[in-house]
C-alpha cells in the first residue's frame, strides 16, 4: 500500500492549459500529475493508493505528461490525426498510450479533423491563394478523409470562386512581371498558377480576363 504524504503544486508547468503538481508517496516524490489526475483520482494527503491502482496512476500520469508535450504543440497550429500519429511514430511510446493521448485531445476538442480542414483550407487559400487542386494534395497527405475534403473544399468554393482566386493571385504578380512582352507574361501567368494548383480551365479563364483588362 502507497499513502500520499503530500501534493505539491510546480513552480513550473510546460504549458499554461492545466495546473501540475508533484505527488509525494510516503514521504518520497514519486511521480508528477496534472490537475485531471489529481482531481478524477482524488491524490490527496492521506489517501491511501493499492498496487493496483498505482499501477493504473502511473499510466495515466504518463498520458498527463504527454498532453503537455500536446499542448505546446497544439499552441503554433491545430493538427490532424494522421500528424499526431506520425508525431509519436519515431518515439518510444506504446501504441496503447498513443492511442489514449489521442483520445483525450479528441475529447478537449483539440483533435477534429473536419475543423483542421476547415481552418486549412481557409488560411491556404486567404494567405496563399493556392488552388483546389493543390489543397485537396495538402489535406490527402495530412490524412483527411476523402468525404470532409470535398465537403470543406465545396463550402469555401460557394465563398469565392476558383477563377476569382487566380486572379487575385495572378494580379499580384503582374506588377513583378510588368517588363515582360507580351508573350512571354502571358506563358509565365498559366504556369505560375498551374503551379498554385488551379485547374487549367480556371487559369485560363483568369489569364485572358486580366490580359483583356490589361
Amino acid at each position: 500500500m502507497f499513502k500520499v504524504t503530500s501534493v505539491e503544486p510546480q513552480k513550473k508547468s510546460a504549458s499554461r492549459r492545466t495546473k501540475r503538481f508533484n505527488i509525494f508517496l510516503d514521504g518520497e516524490f514519486a511521480f508528477g500529475a496534472d490537475e485531471d489526475l489529481v482531481v478524477n483520482r482524488r491524490l490527496v494527503i492521506g489517501k491511501i493508493i493499492t498496487p493496483e491502482d498505482m499501477e493504473k496512476i502511473l499510466y495515466e500520469a504518463e498520458i498527463g505528461k504527454l498532453m503537455e508535450k500536446m499542448y505546446r504543440w497544439f499552441g503554433l497550429r491545430q493538427h490532424s490525426e494522421k500528424e499526431v500519429k506520425d508525431y509519436f511514430r519515431n518515439k518510444t511510446f506504446s501504441q496503447l498510450v498513443v492511442d489514449a493521448v489521442i483520445e483525450v485531445l479528441k475529447k478537449k476538442g483539440m483533435v477534429n479533423d473536419l475543423e483542421f480542414a476547415k481552418a486549412w483550407v481557409e488560411a491556404r487559400r486567404r494567405s496563399k491563394q493556392k488552388g483546389i487542386r493543390a489543397i485537396k494534395a495538402e489535406l490527402f497527405q495530412k490524412g483527411i478523409d476523402k468525404e470532409i475534403i470535398e465537403e470543406v473544399i465545396s463550402h469555401q468554393s460557394s465563398v469565392i470562386s476558383e477563377e476569382e482566386l487566380a486572379k487575385q493571385a495572378l494580379e499580384k504578380k503582374m506588377k513583378v512581371w510588368k517588363n515582360l512582352d507580351p508573350k512571354r507574361l502571358y506563358q509565365k501567368s498559366i504556369e505560375f498558377l498551374l503551379r498554385k494548383g488551379f485547374e487549367y480551365e480556371n487559369v485560363k479563364e483568369a489569364v485572358e480576363k486580366i490580359f483583356k483588362k490589361e
